[in-house]
């Protein structure tokens, strides 16, 4: 936690030629709070802040539209884009996504899994979505609410802790400013301003893997079953994600483990077809479709911050945690803690005694939804989890609480705690029915060694 005293935080040579401007011209003496970021988590939060009544300085480094992967909503994430206002856009730019298959090398028939099925099937789709539309969308939306103020352009590079706020310096495309703000959110995804300046991220010991993507053309629609449905193959050193988009466009992912990626010797993109081409099942619908971006890479893939608040200060969605994602849960996550941390952060900024409090329960509530993705996270990749994916039985409606998960149903008790723990019983005693199978696939995860990819890596050619 932040000491109460000036603190001044620095990234790399941020204050060389910084002058501070007169308080006069500082726009932000006015600001309640000030949100770095502005994907989905820092757009949503500021648009609710501002429904609130709050005034908002929205600090983005980019300037949108701008590249950005994980294209795949889910169902949950569609009461919230309503609740912003934003749903009909949203569908008009998105293609319409019913539900989620997989694919197994050992298994004949592929599983789908609609979203109809779930528990409770409302919503009962999702759409896939390009990140660089659907973000700016947010991003834009959020700019025209009143209140909300956006400096595009602008890298958050400092931030003071002050008595009654915050001073954040920002290096901007033409000059520097400064902005003061009583409250503070790092919204700021896989850059981590707080998390990297502070040092309090550490990467998941138990899930170590890094991805591999592109976006392609032409893919064989044989890839699914059912026309807008994510797609996701098993290969013998990870999974394969395929997201039909609009125009004919798809999104191909490989998210491999470690002492595989350890093997590359060659460029990038070279090695990302290699790696398609490992999985038969997934080359058989690529092999004529045509790489129309460049290959990037990311590693550090599954990380976590130590707290998700601090002394006048929150965490938000990636900026906070990142899960693999297998379920397509980076977005909902990032939104709905958004909603909740507005909602937090409003009361606390009339009633600061009361923040404590309301952090913790933002936290822990957050941790336990996550906890229920992160049971099947890290046990993806093993035989045994992947056998009862690809043999689902309805047993207790088991499978309907599994469908739930894959729609992002993880904030609700009740039967669905009930049928997930009969789940996980299975899953265990299964283990125990194949003890050998269970034994090597644990001993592959002791020693893998480190991701061999760094944060981000593009490939020098298309």
């Amino acid at each position: 936690m932040i000491d109460a005293g000036p603190v001044v935080m620095m990234r790399g040579e941020a204050r060389l030629g910084w002058q501070a401007m007169e308080a006069s011209e500082a726009p932000s003496t006015a600001i309640d709070v000030a949100v770095i970021g502005g994907g989905p988590a820092g757009s949503a939060v500021s648009a609710f802040l501002a429904r609130l009544g709050r005034r908002v300085a929205l600090i983005e480094k980019s300037r949108h539209p701008r590249f950005h992967v994980g294209e795949s909503l889910l169902p949950s994430n569609l009461p919230i884009l309503e609740r912003l206002g934003v749903s009909e856009a949203v569908a008009a730019i998105g293609r319409y996504k019913p539900g989620a298959e997989f694919v197994s090398p050992h298994h004949e028939q592929r599983q789908v899994f609609p979203f109809a099925d779930a528990l409770n099937p409302s919503p009962d789709h999702a759409y896939n979505v390009t990140r660089a539309e659907f973000d700016e969308l947010l991003l834009r939306h959020a700019a025209a609410a009143p209140g909300v103020d956006l400096w595009e352009g602008y890298t958050a590079t400092g931030a003071e802790r002050l008595p009654d706020g915050w001073r954040l310096t920002l290096r901007g495309e033409n000059a520097p400013a400064e902005i003061r703000a009583r409250f503070l959110i790092d919204a700021s995804g896989r850059d981590g301003f707080f998390a990297k300046v502070e040092s309090v991220r550490q990467r998941s010991p138990r899930h170590n893997s890094a991805a591999i993507f592109a976006h392609f053309r032409d893919v064989s629609s044989d890839a699914w079953a059912a026309d807008g449905s994510i797609a996701i193959y098993w290969f013998e050193h990870g999974w394969i994600w395929m997201i039909p988009l609009r125009n004919g466009l798809t999104s191909v992912g490989a998210v491999s483990m470690p002492d595989y990626l350890k093997t590359r010797k060659g460029p990038l993109d070279a090695f990302f077809i290699e790696t398609l081409k490992m999985c038969p099942k997934a080359w058989t619908v690529l092999q004529n479709a045509s790489r129309v971006s460049p290959v990037r890479g990311a590693g550090n893939y599954a990380y976590t911050a130590k707290k998700a608040f601090g002394d006048g200060y929150l965490l938000l969605g990636d900026a906070y945690t990142f899960l693999d994602p297998i379920f397509s849960s980076g977005i909902y996550f990032a939104m709905q803690s958004a909603e909740r941390a507005a909602e937090a952060v409003n009361v606390v900024l009339d009633r600061p005694e009361l923040a404590g409090r309301l952090f913790s329960r933002y936290q822990r509530e957050l941790d336990n939804a996550m906890a229920r993705l992160t049971w099947f996270i890290y046990r993806f990749n093993s035989p045994i989890l992947r056998n009862l994916f690809m043999k689902p039985r309805n047993f207790f409606a088991i499978r309907k609480a599994v469908v739930s998960i894959l729609a992002g149903d993880v904030y609700r008790g009740g039967t669905l705690s009930l049928r997930l723990a009969v789940f996980k019983t299975i899953f265990h005693l299964s283990r125990l029915a194949n003890l050998r199978t269970d034994r090597e696939d644990r001993r592959r995860r002791e020693v893998l060694p480190s991701i061999s990819l760094p944060d981000n890596e593009i490939a020098d050619r298309l």
